[in-house]
């Protein structure tokens, strides 16, 4: 490439954002003539995501073998302060997803109330219930025992039979109303 190519892409591309730059430096690491105007241009900036790219680059470029260490040195307890927060964070998302599923899997198995009773009794409803409270317990069983919710085959037919009776109840109360 001709001097005054590398000089007009080199201006271009001293208008990058500091993060562009560093992925350009990682992409093109052999060129050492190219990683040392990209530190040098990132050194000229005053922000920490320059400081932190200019930092990478040195490590590239391989000037500085004490970098490592005094990244570590500098940033240890932050580094910590975060592991420990990252390894709460993964584990109460780890309770979370089993208190979903212990959750999902009782609802599967919940049934209606046995066939005793009224039609209105048995998708928890009272005998004067309203017309409109009849509709939103209709959608409400609608929502919660919809085979489509459930993943595991098994909890996924238990819903849908608890949905077909629900269905056949709320039919069988439309039609005597």
């Amino acid at each position: 490439m001709s001097e005054a190519v590398q000089a007009l892409n080199r201006r271009s591309i001293a208008n990058w954002p500091s993060a562009r730059l560093l992925d350009f430096a990682e992409a093109n690491a052999r060129d050492r003539e190219l990683l040392e105007y990209i530190l040098a241009e990132l050194s000229r900036r005053g922000v920490d995501v320059a400081v932190a790219a200019a930092q990478r680059v040195a490590m590239l470029i391989g000037d500085t073998a004490e970098a490592p260490e005094r990244i570590a040195a500098d940033s240890g307890p932050e580094v910590a302060a975060l592991k420990v927060r990252l390894d709460q964070a993964e584990r109460r998302a780890r309770e979370a997803e089993a208190r979903a599923a212990t959750a999902e899997r009782a609802l599967a198995s919940e049934p209606l109330p046995s066939r005793g009773g009224t039609l209105l009794r048995r998708v928890h409803l009272a005998e004067t219930a309203p017309g409109w409270l009849v509709d939103a317990a209709r959608r409400a069983f609608r929502l919660r025992f919809h085979p489509d919710r459930f993943a595991d085959p098994l909890m996924k037919a238990r819903a849908e039979e608890t949905f077909k009776e629900a269905e056949d109840v709320f039919r069988q109360i439309a039609a005597g109303q």
